[in-house]
């Protein structure tokens, strides 16, 4: 089976790229797999071909404007059996993984920037001819209300699966031993004295709304780890006085020690298909606080394994807080029983599902000829 796997970025350190790069780790030797992207960055990885995809990366939008005819053109030269693309990136895919649906995005309060809104009203027409495209007839939706998103939003009527992402739970792991976990509050500069909490990710998922509740809460000292710009955000924390009670990192190459070093992991999102983050705190061992409209939030039993709360209302947030200022033991029976429930998913597990349904679009086609 020849699979050719199209994506911008193949690239760990990204979500799609994660998302790839695990995939082929998994399926590579199973297949004959070829990655179509612009950058590739998998050291290591074995049985992986790369073709690359001229692209105009001025911005985002001539990133996948140049990206689509060029991929097209390539991949229909070489002939795969499978096309599996990566939300729009090409327009003859058998298989779909949807990432994001830019018309639900729209609905959210992460998008009220103006150049957002207009990125994404240009994005999502375009969208909605990308799954109504006649070849692709399997979708993968990476949480129940992804999947739905896009049928409701752009009118997919074919077979869906849902894969929830796995996660890598040798890397994320609880700290060995308190000297570990001290050793890495030392290394973020985490004040002792103070209930650290960890921010992870873009910032428009629900950083204003953690620095808006560390202000109500005075235990509170807040780790942020993002690649964003957090000018606006820094802003925001002098004017509330909480300035010197937020570690603004930046990007950090091996999250997983950040996980480690928390005591919460805070993400009050809005709006995230799914939430690598969320999983990957929980494997660590957190207590999480997750935004209960994101893709992750499906694998939370709300009081049981963490602790949802409705994004845009942030008293909803603050009590979740408060919740487990109040009972640290509470805490630490959430963090255990959120890595017994991640340690319930698994890469593997969703490498064999994507197999499959390659097996059932080769085998529906060969049934219709």
């Amino acid at each position: 089976m020849k699979v050719a796997f199209v994506v911008h970025d193949f690239d760990a350190n990204y979500g799609q790229g994660r998302y790839g790069v695990e995939l082929a780790r998994r399926l590579a030797s199973r297949c004959d797999f070829t990655v179509y992207s612009n950058t590739f960055n998998a050291p290591g990885l074995q049985n992986v071909r790369w073709k690359r995809i001229p692209a105009y990366r001025w911005n985002v939008v001539t990133s996948v404007f140049s990206f689509l005819p060029a991929a097209e053109w390539i991949i229909r030269r070489d002939k795969p059996d499978i096309i599996h693309a990566q939300g729009l990136t090409c327009w003859s895919a058998d298989v779909i993984t949807g990432h994001i649906c830019n018309a639900a995005r729209a609905r959210s309060l992460a998008t009220h920037r103006r150049r957002s809104k207009w990125f994404i009203q240009l994005m999502s027409p375009i969208e909605r001819l990308f799954y109504r495209q006649r070849r692709a007839s399997h979708l993968i939706g990476i949480s129940h209300c992804l999947a739905n998103e896009i049928r409701r939003d752009y009118g997919w009527n074919k077979d869906v699966s849902v894969l929830h992402h796995g996660t890598n739970t040798e890397q994320f792991r609880p700290p060995s031993s308190p000297a570990e976990k001290a050793e890495l509050k030392a290394r973020f500069h985490l004040p002792p004295g103070f209930w650290h909490w960890l921010f992870m990710g873009e910032a428009v998922k629900g950083l204003r709304q953690a620095i808006e509740c560390l202000n109500q809460v005075p235990s509170g000292f807040l780790l942020v780890v993002s690649r964003s710009d957090t000018t606006p955000y820094k802003n925001l924390a002098r004017q509330l006085g909480v300035l010197d009670r937020i570690r603004f990192w930046g990007y950090e190459p091996n999250p997983e020690l950040a996980f480690r070093a928390a005591d919460l992991f805070l993400y009050p999102s809005d709006y995230d298909p799914f939430g690598m983050v969320g999983a990957e705190a929980m494997a660590s061992g957190l207590p999480v606080i997750i935004g209960s409209t994101t893709g992750v939030a499906e694998l939370i039993t709300h009081g049981v394994d963490g602790l949802l709360c409705e994004p845009t209302v942030q008293s909803s947030i603050l009590d979740q807080v408060q919740v487990l200022e109040r009972d640290p033991t509470l805490a630490s029976r959430f963090g255990i029983a959120a890595r017994k429930t991640i340690l319930n998913t698994s890469w593997d597990k969703n490498a064999e599902e994507v197999f499959k349904i390659f097996e059932s679009v080769l085998a529906h086609r060969a049934n219709a000829r």
